[in-house]
């Protein structure tokens, strides 16, 4: 990676509450990057632009089985996209830097640095994560190319810093946005509708599948304490990874005690692992109910696929709460309202998308989601709209008037 030299950190005025935010009306997030979103199986919208199941081998990367967004692999898919898009522009030069918009320093961070790494194009992260308690600040990590910082307003301040950088910013750029938690439901601002879409997904999956003998309290202390990093080695950060397990606990054919014991002592450390405990268990302890088996059946021929989503009825319900906090308030709503109720879309990044695809960048909007929880079933689900296109309200502070003065 081509990077900057010395260490920065900088202060910016900003407003320090939401007063000053405003709803620019709805929008979808097709309107603003069009058919360039990719979600994580990794095929594109775009029909003309290959994805996965036909070019694995051209990307240099497994077919059969899907990366996960902090690995190397998927920055070899990411970086082909790319590629390939430009050619598909017709711009005769080669991409030369990487700009990347995320929330997340380990996923999106990671992600940004294996692709600079793979690319060597010049490359600047931007990671959000709006804290309106402390003061407006950023931190600039020139070493490792990241711009952090704890407004989503100061999108301007790292546009303005990469141009007196010697960033061009022009068709040689790839930029890639993260969509979730960055362009839908920015860090810190209204990331909480995300998760309590995400959690009611699985309230109502737990619902269908232990009828009466879900135990909601039950499931809340589970859910808390897998949810820490501690467990990522059974549950690999994987929102069905730990919707199952809890599933489990809440069926009785495991106790979080007797599984946490497991962890620390390290006989289990993956999840493969610990649904084969399940299986041995199930066989020998039969609980839970027909519903029960059928998902824990479905789950073990997913892993055995090599399929990163295998609690797919969960991602199904998943993605019928996401579509009914999307655009659901009225207009009239004050911008509060908006953000405690709906998934908003993130009006900084809109801005700062608009101005780079104006300077002739090229654009990618990348989602981990599966599409179980992004699409309808379009046989039982006709009459619903995938997520990205879908209009709800665009909310956050107008950088618009910031970025055509740069």
């Amino acid at each position: 990676m081509n990077h900057l030299s010395a260490v920065v950190s900088t202060e910016f005025e900003a407003t320090g509450d939401t007063s000053h935010m405003v709803s620019s009306g709805k929008l979808s997030l097709s309107d603003i990057y069009g058919e360039w979103i990719i979600y994580r199986n990794l095929e594109p919208l775009p029909k003309k632009l290959r994805g996965m199941r036909r070019a694995a081998g051209k990307m240099g990367i497994d077919g059969n089985r899907i990366p996960r967004k902090h690995e190397v692999d998927y920055a070899r898919a990411s970086m082909w996209f790319l590629n390939e898009g430009q050619k598909l522009r017709r711009k005769t030069g080669p991409l030369k830097e990487l700009l990347f918009i995320g929330d997340s320093l380990f996923t999106d961070g990671t992600a940004f640095t294996n692709l600079a790494n793979l690319s060597e194009w010049r490359g600047s992260c931007f990671i959000g994560n709006e804290k309106l308690s402390e003061k407006p600040s950023s931190d600039i990590r020139h070493e490792e190319g990241f711009y952090l910082a704890n407004r989503w307003s100061s999108l301007a301040s790292w546009l303005s810093w990469g141009l007196e950088q010697g960033f061009s910013m022009d068709d040689s750029t790839a930029v890639i946005v993260d969509i979730d938690k960055t362009v839908l439901g920015a860090k810190g601002r209204n990331d909480h509708v995300i998760d309590q879409a995400r959690l009611d997904g699985i309230y109502r999956t737990m619902d269908s599948v232990l009828g009466d003998d879900f135990d909601r309290a039950a499931f809340e202390r589970q859910y808390a304490e897998l949810n820490k990093s501690t467990y990522h080695v059974i549950t690999a950060d994987n929102q069905d990874y730990l919707a199952y397990i809890c599933l489990v606990l809440n069926a009785k054919l495991l106790q979080l005690d007797e599984l946490v014991g497991e962890v620390e002592e390290n006989r289990i450390d993956n999840f493969d692992q610990l649904t084969r405990w399940v299986n041995t268990r199930l066989m020998m302890k039969p609980t839970g109910g027909e519903r029960f088996r059928q998902v824990h059946e479905a789950v073990m021929m997913a892993m055995h696929q090599g399929d990163p989503t295998p609690f797919k009825r969960f991602r199904q319900q998943e993605f019928m709460t996401t579509i009914e906090r999307m655009g659901s308030v009225p207009d009239s709503a004050t911008v509060e309202d908006m953000l405690s109720d709906e998934i908003t879309i993130t009006r900084e990044v809109v801005d700062a998308s608009k101005w780079l695809a104006e300077r002739g960048c090229i654009l990618l909007c990348m989602s981990d989601k599966p599409d179980e929880a992004v699409f309808p079933k379009r046989h039982l689900e006709p009459e619903f709209l995938p997520v990205h296109q879908i209009a709800t309200h665009c909310v956050g502070y107008d950088i618009h008037e910031q970025l055509r003065a740069l």
